[in-house]
């Protein structure tokens, strides 16, 4: 009975470094986590674009990626030291075989010193072999956020191409739409200058009794002159409306418009 108490003594001992082993593993991937976690969140506010309320995506991509280098060059060294741990365990043992088979009896206080280094490292094998655990899972969730940052980024990215192209073609309209304002401003003009001319026609013909027939026709010429460019002059308005959604939406996102020169080239930008 002493020898079975001795032996549950023993097994519930190691059982409970175990375990204590265990729980400060996990606060020790609590604490590195947190600290993991406060460092992405101070890392996000500093890569933040305050203007477009953005991310950069290249300081993204070198974090999420230094990080990963730490993570493995933790992993290579907790295998080298496990590595080096049990190749201690099995030189320790293979002293004691050697002894064995030489006759050699080892005394108490040798054989206690020996089951207190190899009980400790065992335990030092296995807190590295859970710290590597948490790494893993770590280093897993990482590439997880990673990937999805990457889709997030790609997205984002086919999104500024569209709002790029959209601005380009509302661009070539509102250069057209100025193009077309001018055109009509000179057909304007000349309609104006006709329509003088037929006034000084009409007073003319007025002043020396012209025909009534040709005074008619005069008088039918000017109105449609007159109503042309009552068109002109509301084709205009619209055109100017047009101008100014466009302008407007320029405005929106940031594109600088110049009214002489039309859009800001990059390097003004």
């Amino acid at each position: 009975m002493k020898d079975n108490i001795t032996e549950g003594r023993d097994k519930s001992e190691t059982l409970l470094e175990r375990l204590k082993a265990i729980l400060e593993g996990t606060d020790l991937s609590i604490a590195e986590i947190r600290k993991e976690a406060f460092d992405f969140g101070r890392f996000l506010s500093a890569a933040e674009n305050g203007r477009i309320g953005k991310y950069d995506a290249e300081k993204l991509s070198k974090y999420m990626f230094d990080k990963l280098k730490q993570k493995e060059a933790l992993i290579d060294k907790l295998q080298a030291k496990n590595v080096s741990l049990k190749t201690a365990i099995v030189k320790k043992e293979t002293q004691i075989k050697h002894k064995d088979e030489m006759g050699e009896d080892l005394k108490f206080i040798d054989f206690h010193q020996l089951q207190i280094e190899n009980k400790k490292h065992v335990k030092d094998i296995e807190d590295r072999n859970n710290k590597l655990l948490i790494l893993k899972v770590s280093a897993a969730n990482t590439v997880l956020s990673l990937n999805d940052l990457k889709m997030k980024l790609k997205e984002a990215e086919e999104e500024e191409k569209m709002i790029a192209k959209d601005l380009q073609e509302k661009d070539k309209k509102m250069i057209k739409q100025q193009n077309d304002i001018k055109t009509t401003s000179d057909q304007v003009d000349a309609l104006k200058h006709q329509i003088k001319k037929q006034e000084a026609i009409i007073v003319k013909f007025k002043g020396d009794m012209a025909d009534p027939l040709m005074f008619v026709d005069q008088r039918n010429s000017y109105m449609q002159l007159k109503q042309c460019h009552k068109n002109w002059l509301r084709k205009i308005e619209i055109a100017e409306l047009e101008g100014k959604k466009a302008r407007a939406i320029l405005k929106k996102h940031g594109i600088p418009w110049d009214d002489d020169n039309g859009m800001i080239d990059e390097e003004q930008q």
